[in-house]
């Protein structure tokens, strides 16, 4: 397992980023000083105070004396990591529980937005934002895309459980996607084994895509970048949803 992954975890548990690779430094390196540490990730000494101090608080670390020298270590993963994930867990459940009252004390008491879903250009910033639109696109009952199936791999790699739930239970969903020739695009035969609601077809070698996906259905048309910062825009136009889909169409029977 990388140490992307890991750090990736460790901020879902809540750690900033200074504080996860403290903390991952901490686990590859054993006891050291707070400078020998800050060093290691190329920060100020006095920069990495605040954030240990915030491990220490979290379990994960701890200060200890040998002889004249005052050093950082990382508790055992195995024990501190558990706890903040239950912690994690219990939060969330709690959340949810309230979840219910919230929402009827803000459409009780607050004024509503208007006619958001007929806005003509909306922007989704980072990989929820981008779920979002995906899961916009799945309630749909047809929905037509370009895919780079590569792309999507290395940022968004649930995408294929997305589409796969979709189709389990959208059961009015049929979806056509023209996507890039790549080894990782051996995943769209899965799909279109489990069901034949979905069906693709892959662009010939030297065609490549610039953006990773490009979603057609219901007047949208979804653009999503996942290269550099990750966003994605759904701009609702019935011209341009209607060209789109004509010229998608042609480019399916042109495709052998």
């Amino acid at each position: 397992m990388s140490n992307k992954t890991i750090l990736d975890y460790l901020e879902q548990l809540d750690l900033s980023d200074i504080e996860a690779k403290l903390y991952l430094t901490l686990l590859e390196t054993g006891p050291i000083s707070v400078r020998e540490l800050a060093a290691k990730i190329d920060i100020k000494r006095t920069t990495a105070y605040l954030p240990i101090d915030q491990l220490i608080e979290k379990g994960l670390i701890m200060k200890i004396v040998k002889g004249a020298n005052k050093l950082i270590a990382a508790n055992a993963p195995s024990d501190s990591l558990e706890h903040l994930v239950k912690k994690k867990v219990q939060s969330a459940q709690a959340i949810e529980k309230d979840l219910p009252n919230i929402l009827g004390s803000i459409n009780n008491t607050l004024p509503q937005i208007k006619d958001v879903g007929e806005a003509e250009i909306k922007y989704y910033k980072g990989v929820m934002g981008v779920r979002k639109i995906y899961e916009e696109a799945l309630q749909s009952k047809e929905l037509r895309s370009y895919v780079n199936v590569s792309g999507i791999d290395d940022v968004f790699p649930e995408n294929y459980k997305l589409f796969d739930n979709a189709l389990k239970n959208n059961p009015d969903i049929k979806m056509f996607e023209i996507a890039e020739n790549s080894p990782q695009s051996k995943k769209l035969i899965e799909l279109s084994n489990k069901s034949d609601r979905y069906k693709f077809k892959l662009l010939p070698d030297d065609m490549t895509l610039t953006a990773q996906d490009i979603l057609i259905y219901d007047g949208n048309v979804g653009i999503i970048n996942l290269k550099n910062n990750v966003y994605g825009v759904i701009l609702r136009n019935s011209d341009l949803y209607n060209n789109m889909k004509l010229l998608f169409n042609f480019t399916w029977k042109v495709i052998s």
